[in-house]
């Protein structure tokens, strides 16, 4: 390249450099002494390494995933109506168990009257004995088991809901280790005329209060508690979401009886963020799930848990543990406490299970419905309405006739269960640094060091497509002069004439 195209290709760059925005560039270029120029180099070197560290810095932020919490309170004009399951505080029927099933009394001989009375009393001592009445009852069937317990139909004196009747068939039910019959309203199933299992439609309220939730009136059969067990008498009361398994056992608050007890409800719904967030959460996918195989119940962190556990048993100890499910497809034996080799076992793992000690990977749920409960209580029935209450229960007849004489406070309870309001709290995790903030913070910085714009970057784009144009046509100018001429013409001028 000759002199004269250095110098226009310097033109060229200098006209472009000289009035751009970028304005460091600029005043090198316009500097009209060495030092002055060398101080601008200097500076420009300054700004641009101060914004390189702090668009990588930025960067680096981006790529730790942070999040926030937002706080939304959404108003509704109605509400689904959550699922209500509740429980008696009593496993077993003392009259089943002295009569249809009086042969489980030779393995559990504490339920022996004459033989109790000298049986030594205390927490780990009714821990053993509660334990030895479960295994126990894990040798029947779950029908003998459901048989066993306390029946809706005997428990349910009353229910309405948003003022209309309901009866048994709002209810589903299931088994727990602990509490026998568990029974649910307004789960997403119901029990048909035959007592199968037919999908249901949840239902939702439109006003909240006193007047528009679910009202519930409950026999507890205090006559039928075993005395050396069960030491508290009332109902377990778990509010939740109809795709979640409750479990009563971590969760819930207790009844007692001879009370009106109002259960004033406030929805929370939480969103989760997935990884590479820090909640990390899982809709269960890829997740081993009892519950899910066994109830048709969604993912929770505590059902991962349950079922991790006995995961750790079965493949440990070679059994599995009554109070939880068995994988299905599996024919895995309940484990045999008696055997002081598997009793053992179990209780190693069993410990671990209770301090969180177990290898299980169980992430947070990433949609979360949470029921905060507000608990007030009143007197029920009241002095002046009890003669009247008697009455009632005297006409109904059978036990609630015995009832009525002189023990309804001990045996009757009345719940309410509404909403305090209608609006929700939806708590949202969402990321801190977005892409289009990343971007925008790498741009507030880069206009901030030096002074680049968007306007300025289509100012390079002109500078660098005005360079390939000028080099082209270079190189075609170069190119043609380097071609052959045309023969007739070197011969020509070759030619010299005689003179």
């Amino acid at each position: 390249m000759s002199y004269c195209q250095k110098a226009s290709l310097r033109r060229i760059c200098r006209e472009t450099l000289t009035h751009t925005t970028a304005h460091g560039i600029s005043s090198i270029l316009r500097s009209k002494s060495t030092f002055q120029k060398n101080c601008w180099i200097v500076f420009v070197i300054f700004v641009i390494t101060c914004m390189l560290w702090q668009c990588s810095e930025l960067i680096i932020a981006f790529f730790q995933y942070p999040s926030q919490e937002r706080i939304t309170l959404v108003n509704n004009s109605k509400l689904k109506f959550p699922a209500v399951t509740f429980c008696n505080l009593n496993r077993v029927r003392k009259s089943l168990l002295n009569s249809k099933y009086s042969f489980l009394k030779k393995e559990l001989p504490f339920l022996d009257n004459d033989f109790g009375s000298n049986l030594t009393r205390g927490t780990e001592n009714d821990h053993e004995y509660s334990y030895s009445l479960d295994y126990a009852l894990s040798k029947l069937s779950i029908e003998n088991q459901a048989e066993a317990g306390h029946q809706l139909e005997d428990m349910l004196l009353s229910c309405k809901f948003h003022g209309s009747r309901c009866d048994k068939s709002f209810f589903s039910t299931f088994l727990h280790h602990k509490f026998g019959n568990c029974y649910t309203f307004n789960s997403l199933t119901k029990m048909g005329s035959r007592g199968q299992l037919m999908r249901r439609e949840v239902l939702n309220v439109t006003k909240a209060g006193f007047s528009y939730g679910l009202v519930l009136e409950l026999f507890i059969e205090q006559d039928e508690y075993l005395e050396l067990l069960s030491h508290a008498a009332g109902l377990r009361f778990i509010i939740h979401d109809q795709k979640d398994m409750p479990f009563p056992e971590d969760d819930g608050v207790n009844i007692p009886p001879g009370q009106e007890s109002d259960l004033a409800i406030v929805k929370v719904h939480v969103h989760r963020l997935k990884a590479p967030y820090a909640s990390k959460c899982s809709n269960g996918d890829g997740i081993q799930n009892y519950y899910r195989d066994a109830y048709k119940v969604g993912y929770t962190r505590e059902a991962c848990k349950k079922t991790c556990g006995q995961m750790h048993i079965i493949n440990n100890c070679g059994c599995g543990m009554w109070e939880f499910p068995v994988p299905k497809g599996m024919n895995v034996p309940f484990c045999n406490i008696t055997n002081k080799d598997i009793n053992r076992c179990v209780q190693i793992f069993e410990d671990m299970f209770a301090h969180d000690e177990l290898d299980c990977s169980c992430p947070l749920q990433c949609k979360e419905e949470i029921f905060e409960l507000t608990l007030s209580s009143s007197q029920w029935p009241s002095a002046v309405y009890m003669d009247e209450f008697a009455r009632q229960l005297k006409s109904s007849g059978g036990k609630l006739a015995q009832v009525a004489s002189n023990s309804i406070r001990d045996n009757l309870v009345k719940v309410v269960i509404n909403y305090q309001q209608l609006n929700y709290e939806l708590i949202e995790e969402a990321p801190a640094i977005r892409a289009i903030d990343l971007m925008s913070g790498i741009g507030g910085l880069v206009g901030l060091w030096i002074g680049v714009s968007i306007c300025t970057v289509a100012e390079f784009l002109e500078l660098l497509l005005n360079v390939i144009i000028f080099t082209v046509k270079k190189r075609l100018i170069r190119k043609n002069k380097k071609a052959p001429l045309n023969p007739y013409m070197i011969a020509h001028q070759t030619f010299k004439p005689i003179v």
